[in-house]
């Protein structure tokens, strides 16, 4: 179901639901929280500059301009595209994930990708990866979505640890890459379909 509002306002990581964010072994910096971008806009041109350098050789002319374009795409609500950061109070940025649409160019019939996991390198080995990805797949789950895919040069491992299997091979503007798949473990919404959520 949509809501007119956020689902996920910004909120203090490991203090949600009834299970906690983190493991015991993670260590995490205090306080962390996780915020959708069109609540903390200022941290957009951080995130596209970063994003254009660390993924622009897969996508023809996608740059930084473009990229802080895409970001501010972005309206509250529960429909894509949507980006959620990691951060310390409106200050530090940890890291980011998106859901987004059409992110493989030659792949329309895929839809929603979850895109542009991204967790700035002194905070990495912490867990913050898995909470950002764990964001999207619950947000995914309680809009309804049966899957999602995602393409990655080398990441299979990890996200194979979330459920996703391996999808195909393909090219993303000239490079090889893996699409993977993941599947709604929630029987309802396998019913769903994508076009009705977009």
């Amino acid at each position: 179901m949509r809501t007119p509002e956020c689902a996920c306002q910004r909120r203090a990581v490991g203090l949600l639901d009834s299970q906690p964010l983190f493991s015991r072994a993670m260590v995490v910096p205090v306080p962390v929280s996780i915020s959708r971008l069109c609540e903390v806009p200022s941290f957009a041109p951080a995130l596209a500059e970063t994003h254009a350098r660390e993924w622009g050789h897969l996508y023809a002319g996608w740059d930084e301009p473009v990229a802080l374009a895409d970001f501010r795409q972005e309206r509250p609500g529960a429909n894509l595209p949507t980006t959620w950061v990691l951060h310390r109070g409106s200050g530090t940025l940890l890291g980011s994930v998106s859901l987004v649409l059409d992110d493989l160019p030659g792949h329309s019939g895929l839809n929603p990708w979850l895109a542009s996991l991204y967790v700035f390198p002194k905070f990495r080995k912490q867990g913050l990866g898995k909470v950002l990805v764990r964001q999207a797949l619950d947000f995914l789950r309680q809009q309804k979505y049966p899957h999602t895919y995602l393409f990655t040069e080398g990441q299979v491992p990890f996200f194979s640890k979330f459920g996703f299997s391996v999808h195909g091979p393909a090219q993303a503007n000239g490079h090889p890459v893996t699409i993977m798949k993941w599947t709604s473990p929630d029987p309802t919404a396998a019913a769903q379909e994508i076009e009705d959520r977009i």
